[in-house]
């Protein structure tokens, strides 16, 4: 059975109070080896600017069990003084592992993986099938070190971006918290933040079923390329809209685009994209619609094309930003 990887593993090889063969164990794990292979060879990793105190608080937040209570525990045993060290705080910045009971014939552990990213942060990576998927700002997503033979199943809470590898038996499932989405090879985006009014998905190739998971009459939605699902649950209601699929995508490639997207929408993926808070009253985030595209232009840049096509604008409180009317703020 595998050590399960938990903080006090963690602390325990930090301090080098692992015994030799948990030593060994852990940094033989197939997910530890690449994560750290992927960090070593990246041109943009510097190890000595490693912060250990913003990576441990970001461990410290964000590692929790599935099914199992976790009692938190602040820990105050810290050191990385070597690179392995390193590199393997670097792994678990971005692969927070945890251990899941699963009741089987067998008792065997599940080994889950989990992917955060926060605001202004983007994340490219492969899943143990070769899908691909890239991770917008603000999400998660968690999956298991090894899929089961009859379903890969991820579960994402924000948006993705998902290059499916086709597998004839093996059907792949995206859990949101308002969608289901099964498809068996495909392309497509979802959107789906935990505390958001809305959820979509937009299917570029391929062909996917979405399920509504708060949907009474349990229907079953069915996509085909340049298909959007918009599923409102204020209002209950889900309508598939025929668009540009290349336009949901584009933020993948370092690109926003909008079309006749409402301010709402935008300014919430502007926030997330440029990591800054931006506020907007429901009435005047529903009263605009907007198209125009973001490439390399700085927020306060952004500000300015939107307050040329709108009769908004963008005033800098403290820390944020508020839109107003420009009738109202003069």
């Amino acid at each position: 059975m595998k050590t399960s990887l938990s903080k006090h593993i963690i602390v325990r090889f930090l301090d080098g109070d692992l015994s030799p063969e948990e030593d060994t164990e852990l940094l033989n794990r197939e997910s530890v080896i690449s994560r750290m292979k992927e960090q070593w060879d990246s041109p943009h990793g510097d190890i000595s600017k490693f912060d250990r105190k913003r990576v441990f608080r970001r461990i410290e937040s964000r590692i929790w069990g599935v099914n199992i209570a976790v009692r938190r525990r602040r820990i105050y045993a810290w050191a990385a003084s070597v690179a392995a060290s390193v590199l393997l705080l670097s792994t678990i910045g971005y692969y927070l592992f945890f251990s899941e009971s699963t009741t089987t014939s067998r008792h065997r552990e599940v080994m889950m993986l989990v992917f955060e990213t926060q605001n202004k942060e983007r994340l490219q990576m492969t899943l143990p099938d070769s899908t691909k998927v890239w991770l917008y700002a603000g999400s998660r997503i968690e999956y298991p070190e090894k899929f089961d033979p009859k379903v890969r199943q991820v579960k994402l809470s924000g948006e993705a971006y998902f290059d499916v590898t086709h597998q004839e038996k093996q059907l792949f499932c995206v859990q949101s918290n308002k969608l289901l989405i099964r498809v068996l090879g495909t392309q497509f985006t979802v959107s789906d933040y935990q505390n958001g009014a809305s959820a979509e998905a937009v299917l570029i190739s391929g062909k996917v079923n979405v399920h509504v998971l708060n949907d009474s009459t349990k229907r079953t939605f069915e996509l085909f390329p340049n298909e959007r699902l918009l599923y409102n649950e204020q209002q209950q209601s889900t309508v598939i809209q025929t668009v540009d699929a290349s336009q949901w995508s584009g933020w993948i490639h370092g690109r926003l685009h909008f079309d006749n997207a409402e301010l709402g929408y935008i300014i919430n993926k502007l926030g997330r994209w440029y990591g800054q808070k931006i506020e907007c009253s429901p009435e005047l985030a529903a009263r605009y619609r907007l198209t125009f595209t973001v490439r390399d232009e700085s927020l306060a840049q952004v500000a300015r094309l939107i307050q040329n096509i709108a009769p908004v604008n963008f005033q800098l409180t403290g820390d944020y930003y508020q839109v107003v009317d420009k009738k109202s703020s003069k």
